[in-house]
């Protein structure tokens, strides 16, 4: 009980310090927000090609944008804790009869609570846009997007502990950032891309989520 406890008190710290600044909550929804507006629209032609499931442009790209959210929501997340850890919070921490665990399990379950908002806010906006989803397969696929967060976020969070400074923690992220948004077919579906591509996608594990995703969206839950 004591460990759950520690685990919200945590959360609670760490996403007060995020609504005292929720420019960083509008930034992660920011991006997703400019591929709607100035890239989607450039897809319809593309909705007859191999590769996208349905006539319906969105259903096929607006999962990519939800698990684009929810990755990056979570690998930069390192960057808050390299912050706490220079300015000595952690170790006043470590020094309390807190949970090790909850030091981690606190701040990514505030990352994985932020992202969810981030992604209710873009659903909210891409329906005027004309998309439309399988609710039960989209509540399926919400919980398959906060466990990459989970995932995701315990990584950058690790990253951020071991490199220590943001000038090394930031080549990491990136550096691995963009590869596996294009081999993950986020922004256009793997199908439509070259054999040798299509193979090396396999080996991404995001890949896995955002195919899922698509499914799930589009009522594909069996």
């Amino acid at each position: 009980m004591k460990v759950f406890i520690d685990v919200f008190q945590l959360f609670k710290r760490n996403m007060t310090a995020t609504l005292r600044n929720p420019v960083f909550l509008f930034m992660g929804v920011f991006t997703p927000i400019l591929y709607l507006t100035l890239f989607a629209p450039m897809l319809e032609n593309f909705a007859q090609m191999k590769g996208f499931q349905g006539s319906n442009v969105l259903t096929t790209f607006i999962p990519g944008m939800l698990a684009l959210i929810a990755f990056s929501g979570g690998l930069f997340a390192g960057f808050g804790i390299i912050d706490e850890l220079r300015n000595g919070v952690l170790e006043r921490m470590r020094v309390t009869p807190c949970s090790r665990f909850a030091l981690m399990a606190g701040p990514v379950f505030r990352d994985v609570i932020a992202v969810l908002a981030q992604i209710t806010v873009f659903i909210l906006l891409a329906i005027p846009f004309g998309f439309k989803a399988h609710v039960g397969g989209l509540a399926l696929a919400l919980i398959l997007l906060m466990m990459l967060v989970t995932t995701t976020s315990c990584f950058g969070n690790a990253m951020g502990l071991i490199t220590k400074s943001e000038d090394h923690f930031a080549p990491v992220v990136h550096g691995i950032n963009l590869p596996v948004i294009l081999l993950s077919g986020m922004m256009l579906p793997m199908a439509m891309a070259p054999k040798w591509l299509q193979i090396t996608a396999h080996f991404n594990p995001v890949y896995y989520v955002v195919e899922a995703s698509r499914l799930l969206v589009s009522g594909n839950i069996l």
